[in-house]
């Protein structure tokens, strides 16, 4: 009879600790076919051509598997760790790096959350919640927004992230990578961001500020195995964002002034999506303006059309366009376009 009872004793204790912590295998897998075009127009009006015919990976979202966890320590105190880990899934290729998306340990409760490790920028959360098309990789914001400045680093290594609670629909973050490179003569690099937003109900609003220091040479090359580093540099992004759920469709957009030394790019983007029953589909557009002291403005705009049809919750077919046309200062123009049908599956 000891024996029984002492056995529930150990079983019920054994329930109680699994039921107080969890592992979770999730993923992403995006694989479609379809085409591609690249015309770029140099200085002296010499025009190169590149087409392809691609079966393709990562068009709509990003391949990815990952493993998160979290322990309720009691008192609403949770351990909670997150790894994610890219792969081209037409090659089945890994990325460099096992976890080079995110590898986070850290603690949540009612202050918050506060997680350690390589993750995404608080800069990066804003924008992504208002870019349009959902923020696939069909965007174009990426591209065009590095028009002349390059665009926003959007995770950080050697980090440490807190997000607030949500007060009244308004919360906020902030997350400072160390670049951990500080020489007797230079700098270490560093990413500094931070957002405040409110959302509730169908409004969200909100502002983002992201710092990066870079360390460069005198010729403002980054610094590389072969380049040394004599200074760094400054390149400051802050965005305004919205985006408002009007039931029958969702609109985004956002404003974006990216600052470094004597250049300014002054960038936007708009898009609306709409769902039809299984069917949705969307629209975006961005823009971009580059301005400098002694030399020509820089333009560039993009476009892009997607439709996707749900299979079930989890796989979901789609069928996208984009197009860009962009000037930078090392090539007069670069118009691109790549138009993709796939499927993309979620576990």
């Amino acid at each position: 009879m000891k024996k029984s009872l002492i056995a529930l004793a150990v079983l019920a204790a054994s329930g109680a600790a699994m039921a107080q912590s969890s592992v979770t295998l999730y993923g992403r897998l995006d694989a479609s076919i379809g085409q591609t075009t690249e015309d770029k127009t140099s200085a002296t009006g010499v025009v190169t051509e590149n087409d392809q015919t691609r079966i393709d990976q990562s068009q709509l979202n990003t391949t990815f598997w990952g493993l998160k966890g979290t322990e309720d320590l009691g008192g609403g105190l949770t351990a909670n760790f997150k790894l994610e880990s890219g792969f081209a899934l037409d090659t089945g290729v890994g990325n460099t790096g096992i976890f080079e998306r995110t590898a986070t340990v850290g603690l949540a409760g009612g202050f918050g959350a506060v997680n350690l490790g390589r993750q995404y920028t608080a800069y990066d959360s804003l924008r992504g919640a208002s870019n349009n098309v959902w923020d696939s990789n069909l965007a174009t914001t990426g591209t065009v927004w590095a028009t002349g400045l390059a665009d926003y680093t959007n995770r950080i290594s050697n980090s440490v992230r807190y997000d607030s609670p949500v007060f009244g629909g308004i919360s906020g973050a902030v997350a400072i990578g160390l670049g951990e490179n500080k020489s007797a003569t230079v700098d270490a690099s560093q990413n500094l961001s931070l957002h405040v937003k409110y959302a509730a109900g169908p409004l969200l609003v909100g502002y983002a500020h992201q710092t990066q220091k870079a360390r460069v040479d005198a010729a403002g090359n980054a610094e590389s195995a072969t380049v040394t580093a004599t200074q760094t540099v400054d390149t400051k992004y802050n965005l305004f964002a919205a985006s408002y759920d009007l039931g029958v469709a969702k609109l985004t957009g956002s404003y974006n002034q990216a600052k470094s030394g004597a250049t300014k790019d002054k960038e936007y983007q708009v898009g609306v999506s709409a769902p039809f029953g299984a069917f949705t589909v969307a629209a975006g557009y961005s823009n971009a303006k580059s301005e400098q002291a002694g030399r020509a403005d820089l333009e560039g705009d993009g476009y892009t059309l997607v439709g996707t049809y749900d299979l079930s919750k989890r796989t979901t077919l789609y069928v996208g366009y984009k197009s860009t046309d962009v000037e930078t200062g090392t090539v007069a123009k670069t118009e691109a376009s790549t138009f993709a049908a796939g499927v993309r599956h979620t576990f």
